[in-house]
């Protein structure tokens, strides 16, 4: 795979990462859900199910083509940058890499024992994807690799929040 390819790639998988956790969280308000009825709540975990399989792809698989120490020219100023955007420390970042893994592992890949899921914290998600993603396009880009991608993955989060929003409350969004 060409260096353009697989950089498209990956912001690709940013973008749907970050649009799956967009419409997941738009399904609650005040920490509490705010839709009813078997297929918003299968579409609602499906959405969280799709964001942690695409985070893990980008950090939580040091083995996968799509991992961010094999993507980026400097991983050691990456990863400063990433720990610094996202406000943890080294051992926050390994503790959410742990929780996602395990989530991942233990429900959406595999059915295991475990009686009581436990919903993995998001905002270091969020802030990583996004660290990315901007990362991408500022320092990786050789080329004009990315023109038809989103100018500010925040925009791009903000206007999926709002459909995901108007998709629970059964509007459309043009």
């Amino acid at each position: 795979m060409t260096r353009k390819k697989l950089l498209r790639r990956v912001a690709i998988l940013c973008c749907h990462c970050l649009r799956n956790l967009a419409y997941y969280k738009a399904g609650f308000s005040n920490g509490n859900r705010n839709f009813a009825g078997q297929f918003l709540v299968a579409a609602n975990g499906n959405f969280l199910d799709i964001c942690v399989l695409e985070w893990c792809k980008l950090f939580g698989d040091t083995r996968g083509k799509h991992y961010w120490g094999k993507v980026v020219k400097d991983p050691k100023g990456f990863f400063a940058g990433l720990l610094k955007a996202c406000r943890v420390t080294e051992s926050d970042f390994a503790d959410c890499i742990k929780e996602m893994r395990t989530y991942r592992d233990t429900f959406v890949a595999h059915l295991d024992l475990d009686l009581v899921m436990q919903i993995p914290k998001l905002k270091i998600v969020e802030g990583s994807v996004s660290y990315f993603y901007d990362y991408l396009l500022a320092h990786e880009d050789e080329g004009n690799f990315f023109p038809d991608a989103p100018k500010k993955i925040s925009v791009y989060y903000t206007r999926c929040l709002k459909e995901g929003k108007a998709g629970y409350e059964g509007e459309s969004v043009t």
